[in-house]
């Protein structure tokens, strides 16, 4: 699975993002690309079928919004599980998926890898010792205390009206590297 999309020569830096969650994608690669029925995707997803709906429908907004205003696609967050330990390979890129933990890549054997998910039973754990931390406008920079349980692409910022990404994720992370910015707000 890729963890996003941007227009073909422009640089990231120069770019608004969009979330597409993770369960939005699952339904587009279901419906559209794996061919099923709407009731058939339905019940992979252990959803009902209005509220597949519903979850396909904001996945076709949010890709038209970032093809129409050439927007950045970050595909991440949401609500899902897996029974799978999820991993990147930063060293050739392949998705590694197992049953049990991951130390190495199979194809390139460096030990460089990045967890994507967890087990239900290990995320759960970990958000009972999640700290609050911050929300941060890529694009001024201005940082707010993340309220816990609220996405911080769901706030705007305050200076420049623009959605906000929480500071320090993979995709700030991301965002810092390509743009060759060492990580230091103002």
């Amino acid at each position: 699975m890729m963890e996003g999309f941007k227009p073909f020569g422009i640089p990231i830096t120069d770019l608004e993002p969009v979330i597409l969650f993770f369960e939005e994608y699952e339904a587009m690669r279901l419906l559209d690309y794996s061919g099923m029925t709407q009731l058939e995707a339905a019940h992979e997803m252990a959803v009902s079928r209005p509220t597949l709906t519903r979850i396909y429908e904001k996945a076709r907004r949010t890709i038209a919004e970032a093809f129409v205003e050439g927007k950045a696609i970050f595909i991440a967050g949401g609500d899902y599980h897996t029974d799978e330990f999820w991993y990147r390979c930063e060293g050739c890129y392949k998705l590694l998926i197992g049953s049990q933990a991951i130390r190495s890549c199979s194809l390139c054997n460096t030990d460089n890898i990045r967890k994507l998910s967890d087990r239900p039973d290990v995320v759960e754990h970990q958000k009972n010792k999640e700290e609050p931390g911050f929300c941060i406008c890529l694009q001024c920079n201005t940082r707010i205390p993340h309220q816990p349980g609220v996405p911080c692409r769901e706030n705007s910022c305050p200076k420049c009206e623009k959605k906000m990404i929480r500071e320090n994720s993979y995709h700030h992370q991301l965002y810092l590297k390509q743009s060759g910015s060492s990580g230091k707000t103002q």
